[in-house]
């Protein structure tokens, strides 16, 4: 489960900034520079990824927040990373209510 976790945080790092790079989110749709904070939610899916052992309601809130939060700012471009992390989180929270 961390490992799902991981993946997906680092996945939620590389394709939003991919995506900003190469300029396939434009933004005039946006407000500013949204797409940064697909980026900055890769990063809160690592910390929460980190925090399965130690604070496990942490990582569930992370986990799940950072999804939400990523696939808003970057729509399909956050699809596969927003999965991976919300199978984690909700396995995690399964875990935990058990």
């Amino acid at each position: 489960m961390k490992g799902l976790a991981i993946t997906g945080g680092l996945l939620g790092i590389i394709l939003p900034l991919f995506a900003q790079l190469f300029a396939m989110i434009d933004d005039s749709y946006t407000f500013g520079n949204i797409g940064f904070l697909g980026v900055i939610s890769g990063i809160v899916a690592l910390i929460g990824a980190f925090q399965i052992n130690k604070r496990s309601k942490l990582a569930v809130t992370l986990l799940i927040i950072s999804s939400i939060v990523g696939y808003y700012s970057v729509a399909i471009f956050y699809l596969i990373p927003a999965i991976i992390t919300m199978i984690a989180g909700v396995l995690l929270l399964f875990k935990i209510s058990r």
